[in-house]
């Protein structure tokens, strides 16, 4: 599975999951309620509006449907590059 190493939300076990790509789109909701095709979007979506999306390991293992909002509990950290993070008015790096 393809995924962007630009973004990860870090799970409680510290193995950071990126932002899978799939069908060439990132997939904001269980049900894929959006399909953005651009990183910024999906980061935003996470971060800023509260909603779940699809990340996997780099290597493949653990895909799932992770939020960062709310009352997740594998989601305990974030990494985002800092040129999306700037147009998104955050930090690059962040916990909860």
């Amino acid at each position: 599975m393809n995924h962007s190493p630009k973004f990860a939300l870090i799970d409680s076990d510290g193995d950071e999951r990126f932002a899978a790509i799939i069908g060439g789109t990132f997939q904001v909701g269980k049900a894929r309620l959006a399909k953005p095709t651009h990183l910024e979007a999906f980061a935003k979506a996470i971060l800023l509006d509260g909603q779940d999306g699809r990340f996997v390991c780099a290597d493949g293992r653990k895909p799932a449907v992770l939020k960062f909002s709310g009352k997740a509990r594998q989601a305990v950290a974030y990494r985002l590059d800092p040129s999306i993070a700037a147009n998104l008015g955050i930090p690059a790096v962040g916990t909860r």
